[in-house]
């Protein structure tokens, strides 16, 4: 009896359902995570970008964090954990070359376990004749959760959603049911899912219906940055469209750019994105602490030229502010500074 019927012949499962007062005396134990700050042990996330971005890159370069620990994008892998790629489309040999490629991008990782904890089910290396899992389908919804749940995986890596389901029409909410099933399937084994997937046509959000957003704890955008063209042809602004949890730097807006730094390292560059910048210059402005911009552009860590172009955007562009409230800001906080430095000279000598 195969996987599948041996899961078709099993009783159902009574369902659970204790008081209040019984959880309230249930012990559960933390949840550790399988990415710092946003991934924990059990939770789903979604990485959707354009083609020809990155979000493969980006992936496998979290799935080898997640298998031999380290740091990279700012986020951290706590310990070396199991990782199951299901790879819709790649190459066999690309992914492999990506790999070895993309671990060294991986600050502090422990290359040898990473290779040990990774296992792939890609559908380029199977015979012709296999059947390969389609997450559309029972039969193949249930054989990647069951290799999921017997090979003791902590995060499953689905690459990507239009090649690994198949979806008569992907913007009907109907037809994402069985997938939201089986995420929320993975969720209740407490297992990780990341499922990468493809922007619409115009580029500003994920493809197809907005029901498939229901269950992520994260949802991740990795926009295209206009008029950069990166070595390697992957670089990105990195969106968070989603978070349920409690936000920190580590969940902030950052351009990465996948760059060679000497001999043929490879390394992942990031920096807050102009947006993210834009919002410390504008709540530095309305903090009333700085009466120039040589004094923001100081506070901030970037040159005055810089500063200009980013008031500019934040007036102009994203329309945070506006001039005559930026000036205003300026002037008050001139005009407390003078108040203070009167106080004192009013202050009496003891």
């Amino acid at each position: 009896m195969n996987t599948v019927s041996a899961l078709r012949g099993k009783q159902s499962v009574a369902l659970r359902a204790p008081s209040l007062s019984t959880l309230f005396e249930t012990p559960f134990p933390p949840r550790e995570h399988i990415i710092a700050p946003w991934l924990r042990a059990g939770e789903s996330a979604m990485v959707w970008a354009p083609t020809g971005v990155g979000k493969t890159m980006f992936s496998l370069t979290l799935a080898l964090g997640v298998a031999g620990g380290g740091s990279v994008f700012g986020w951290t892998f706590p310990r070396p954990q199991r990782v199951l790629i299901v790879d819709g489309e790649m190459n066999t040999a690309d992914l492999v070359d990506r790999s070895k490629m993309l671990l060294q991008t991986v600050e502090g990782i422990n290359a040898e376990e990473a290779a040990r904890n990774i296992t792939v089910m890609a559908r380029q290396y199977q015979d012709p004749d296999a059947e390969f899992p389609d997450l559309a389908t029972p039969e193949g919804r249930d054989e990647v959760f069951e290799r999921a749940r017997t090979g003791r995986y902590d995060l499953v890596i689905l690459d990507n959603f239009s090649t690994l389901a198949t979806v008569d029409d992907e913007n009907a909410a109907a037809a994402m049911n069985p997938v939201l099933a089986f995420l929320m399937r993975m969720k209740q084994a407490n297992i990780a899912c990341l499922l990468v997937h493809h922007s619409g046509k115009s580029e500003a959000s994920f493809r197809g219906s907005s029901k498939l957003a229901t269950t992520f704890e994260v949802i991740i955008g990795l926009h295209r940055i206009p008029g950069q063209a990166a070595r390697h042809g992957t670089a990105f602004n990195i969106v968070w469209d989603k978070y349920r949890g409690k936000r920190d730097d580590g969940v902030r807006g950052r351009r990465a750019a996948l760059e060679e730094c000497s001999r043929g390292h490879l390394r992942w560059n990031h920096e807050l994105s102009t947006e993210e910048e834009c919002d410390d210059l504008v709540e530095a402005v309305k903090s009333l602490r700085y009466a120039t911009q040589e004094e923001l552009a100081k506070a901030l860590g970037c040159s005055t030229g810089k500063l200009s172009k980013l008031k500019a955007r934040a007036i102009h562009t994203l329309r945070l502010v506006t001039e005559a409230d930026w000036d205003e800001c300026l002037k008050a906080a001139r005009t407390l500074r003078d108040e203070d430095v009167e106080g004192q000279d009013l202050a009496p000598d003891f």
